[in-house]
């Protein structure tokens, strides 16, 4: 992925996850300070709700171990870059690029 808008929002938005959840070890509460702290990123993402976001997005899920909450939350960085924002680039590609920047 060249660098692009989606590219900075991904990294941008990854490295405010990772931060959060290494502080605090609660998936949740990081993603919830990610789509705060970065809703400033692109003028789509101040409309946001991110405990709507959260809601929506882990409707019937639940999550018991940590590579199904790193996988959460790639999901929610690609719907918010790929959804929210909008792409030219495929979810697929969207979700590899995320894969390479979410490590908490």
């Amino acid at each position: 992925m060249a660098v692009s808008i989606e590219s900075t929002l991904i990294l941008q938005m990854s490295a405010a996850y990772n931060a959060h959840f290494m502080q605090s070890s609660n998936a949740g509460e990081a993603l919830m300070h990610m789509m705060e702290t970065c809703n400033s990123l692109h003028p789509k993402l101040k409309t946001i709700n991110p405990k709507e976001v959260l809601v929506l997005l882990s409707s019937g899920k639940s999550f018991t171990s940590r590579a199904q909450l790193r996988k959460f939350a790639v999901d929610v960085i690609v719907y918010l870059v790929g959804d929210v924002v909008g792409s030219k680039y495929s979810h697929t590609e969207l979700i590899e690029a995320t894969e390479q920047k979410v490590t908490a």
